[in-house]
């Protein structure tokens, strides 16, 4: 029988998988609403000839997402030059219908360039990429903001013409290019494979796979330095896959198994593309998904005209297929309870657990589980002495039946630890709190590497103990002192109850210290807030 650690990082991905899109659904059917204006369909336009021309209204597919480019409703601060000013992001959408956030213009920055009056665009052509009227009042093109070829810059849509909003066309020559070696028409056509270069910054536009939450749900783009694992997104067999933000590199950017194609490779397409596609959906037979007791087909049409129809209907397959609110709503509750009432929750709630748990297994009977949920602490003593006065109950999570079932069928195990159908009565506590998340990043552990080496710095020998906590630590850092709901007195107070000084003389050991910051990690979702934290903490 396999340890339950062999299986946690499995049932980590499907959880995240469900808690992302259980998020971009909520936060989708809020847009659906306040930001219909920037969905409704509205038709591109073309000569009809099958090249590109000067002023077109047009969509740009991601050969990478098989979505289109389009823009979010957040606004961002934008270095334009000199000044600064207000854009907003981009991302590509599994949705095709070409609306408001997808439309683009096609403008020609300079009509005096070598290419004359033709009005069809040619590649080494600059131009610009203006968004439709219905989005806002002014004009605002697609920009690249840097302040050197060096550095990577931020991509979106910004009210001004200057040089980042100037693009240069090149070709990417692909087997299926319609095209013979003789002929020179060097003129773009509605569905080459292109790339797009800044010419400000030299980078090219591109478009991955990784997950973020923006104005209409999942969005994703590459995570800066990856400092933090991205969230797993949700697929389906039509290669569509949410939606995904982009960015500016240089070079093919792989953002993982969902990738059709290169990220820097693009295409110029229209309605008659979005009506192909739509037909051959038609075709399809629909994917039926079992939700309960009920049994329906999915619309393969909608899956790609409706956004929110999609959503829920990814959430009915998440939960057809035991990953979803069949399998994890009680978590979904109890989980943001803990992080986010206190700091030190989730520690407390091991140390109780670890109090209660007599063989040091990880395992304690399934009613205490449920008991220390309900009676969650302020305070905690420095000993778990028998007799000793636990303070006044603070969160108070009971559960359903229903919800009592999901635990135990998530965390039921024998007295080893190892999951079982047969351990009724257990519950791993350790698997419970593992996956409410990873390990720190690398990028947090080394805030806390720091904070510890000021704390060797200041001692004899390198040997920590409790007084240079209580000497070194800033308790202004503390939330509630920051917040006015506990003096500086009890903030400090509150964090040194916080360690067990089993050792004669308070030692603090490197692994007692980074195990605080673990648990403190859990409640602190935010990567920066917890750095910020952790520095404030000890004056780095």
């Amino acid at each position: 029988m396999e340890h339950w650690t062999e299986s946690v990082k499995v049932e980590e991905q499907n959880l995240q998988e469900y808690l992302c899109q259980k998020q971009h659904t909520v936060v989708l059917q809020g847009a659906v609403q306040t930001l219909k204006h920037t969905l409704v369909p509205v038709p591109t336009t073309n000569g009809g000839d099958g090249y590109v021309h000067f002023g077109d209204m047009l969509t740009l597919r991601s050969a990478c997402t098989r979505g289109l480019l389009q823009v979010d409703a957040a606004e961002t601060t934008v270095s334009a030059g000199s000044t600064e000013a207000i854009g907003y992001g981009l991302s590509t959408g599994s949705v095709i219908t070409s609306c408001p956030r997808t439309n683009l213009t096609v403008c020609r920055v300079d009509d005096n360039d070598r290419f004359g009056r033709d009005d069809r665009l040619h590649f080494d052509q600059l131009i610009r990429l203006g968004t439709h009227e219905g989005l806002h009042e002014r004009p605002h093109y697609l920009f690249a903001s840097g302040n050197s070829k060096d550095e990577e810059p931020q991509l979106c849509v910004c009210p001004r013409a200057a040089s980042g909003s100037h693009w240069r066309l090149r070709p990417i020559r692909t087997q299926s290019d319609s095209r013979s070696p003789e002929e020179e028409d060097d003129r773009v056509k509605l569905g080459d494979s292109i790339c797009l270069e800044s010419v400000a910054t030299g980078f090219e536009l591109q478009s991955n796979t990784v997950v973020v939450m923006t104005s209409y749900g999942n969005e994703c783009l590459r995570q800066q330095n990856m400092q933090c694992a991205p969230k797993k997104s949700v697929k389906s067999d039509d290669g569509f896959h949410g939606r995904y933000k982009v960015f500016a590199a240089k070079g093919h950017i792989p953002g993982g198994q969902a990738d059709r194609g290169r990220s820097f490779e693009w295409a110029f397409v229209d309605d008659r593309w979005s009506d192909q596609v739509i037909v051959a959906a038609k075709e399809k037979n629909g994917l039926e998904i079992t939700n309960g007791g009920s049994v329906y087909k999915v619309d393969p049409v909608a899956m790609l005209k409706d956004p929110l129809y999609r959503a829920e209907a990814q959430l009915a397959h998440l939960d057809a297929n035991g990953a979803g609110e069949n399998r994890y709503a009680v978590l979904t509750r109890i989980y943001p309870i803990l992080r986010h009432r206190d700091m030190h929750m989730i520690r407390r709630l091991r140390r109780m657990c670890a109090a209660a748990d007599e063989q040091g297994t990880g395992v304690i009977r399934s009613h205490i589980f449920h008991g220390l949920l309900s009676w969650a602490l302020t305070s905690v003593p420095n000993r778990w002495a028998p007799g000793s006065a636990w303070g006044c109950p603070q969160v108070c999570i009971r559960l359903t039946r229903e919800e009592a079932n999901q635990l135990q069928t998530l965390f039921g195990c024998d007295e080893t630890g190892q999951l079982t159908e047969e351990g009724r009565d257990l519950i791993n506590y350790h698997r419970f709190l593992r996956l409410m998340g990873a390990s720190m990043s690398n990028f947090r552990l080394e805030a806390v590497k720091d904070a510890w080496k000021k704390l060797e710095d200041s001692a004899i020998a390198a040997m920590v103990d409790i007084t240079h906590l209580q000497r070194l630590f800033r308790a202004e850092a503390f939330p509630k002192a920051q917040d006015g709901s506990m003096s500086l007195d009890e903030a400090r107070e509150e964090f040194l109850r916080q360690w067990e000084l089993d050792h004669p003389e308070g030692r603090i050991t490197w692994d007692a210290f980074k195990q605080y910051y673990e648990d403190v990690s859990l409640a602190v979702e935010d990567d920066e807030l917890f750095v910020e934290l952790v520095r404030k903490s000890w004056k780095l």
